[in-house]
């Protein structure tokens, strides 16, 4: 691990551009930091795309796995790095740390720039999803970056415990060609009304069925989703599916 991410990982603090230190706010934990690395490994990217940049603390993580495993590059996104909450020090960060030259960043937002690089035949084998957290706008995220994922990369999902984020994985790995390879857990609320609510979701759906409700072959595949706050998925095949094809997730 750079010398970097472990003062932040140290402190919870970052240097800013002008030499300031500003609390980390935001920013992968150590656990979903493992699992982007090991995604990594696992695709063995030449080129890379991540959707949002914060503090850089993801990108670090990315970016130190494939100097470990090949000369990959990453293609980075974010309108607001320098505005007046992130400041530049996300860009900052991946900067000191020695990765300059393999990050490239657009400041601008993902809806514009993934169109534009599929249009120019972009191939990547590796994608990080962290940017806003509205099912519309993932959806446009994931649907770009899989046009330009190689069969056999990696697509990587942060914050999947919210809502929107959360459909969206149910819906890749019901409708798509993606299998999970893993996920960094989340911290599941416990206790009786917990409790209560699981099981009375879980009589409602046996009982409340409809052609929207998912079967117990989805389910399977959606519940090692349903247990993380971020989750790896690996592309099995490119889209073949009939133009009217729809799988209830």
């Amino acid at each position: 691990m750079s010398a970097v991410l472990q003062e932040i990982e140290r402190t919870g603090r970052t240097v800013l551009p002008d030499g300031r230190h500003a609390p980390v706010h935001s920013g992968v934990d150590s656990r979903s930091g493992d699992v982007l690395r090991r995604a990594v490994e696992k695709a063995r990217p030449r080129l890379g795309c991540e959707v949002g940049l914060a503090y850089g603390i993801s990108s670090l993580h990315i970016l130190e796995a494939m100097k470990d495993h090949g000369d990959g590059e990453l293609i980075g996104m974010d309108p607001a790095q320098h505005d007046a909450t992130w400041q530049g020090g996300g860009l900052h960060n991946i900067e000191r740390a020695g990765f300059g030259a393999r990050y490239r960043l657009h400041e601008e937002s993902s809806q514009s720039l993934l169109p534009r690089l599929a249009a120019q035949g972009t191939r990547i084998q590796f994608a990080f999803i962290d940017g806003w957290h509205t099912f519309d706008h993932t959806l446009v995220d994931f649907f770009y970056l899989d046009r330009m994922m190689d069969v056999g990369g990696v697509m990587v999902l942060d914050d999947v415990g919210y809502p929107g984020l959360q459909r969206l994985a149910h819906f890749i790995v019901t409708n798509r060609a993606y299998t999970f390879l893993e996920g960094a857990p989340r911290a599941v609320p416990t206790g009786w009304r917990q409790t209560a609510k699981a099981l009375a979701r879980k009589t409602l759906h046996r009982a409340v069925r409809d052609a929207f409700t998912p079967s117990a072959a989805s389910r399977a595949l959606q519940a090692p989703i349903d247990a993380c706050q971020l989750v790896a998925l690996q592309k099995r095949g490119n889209d073949e599916r009939r133009f009217d094809h729809f799988v209830a997730f």
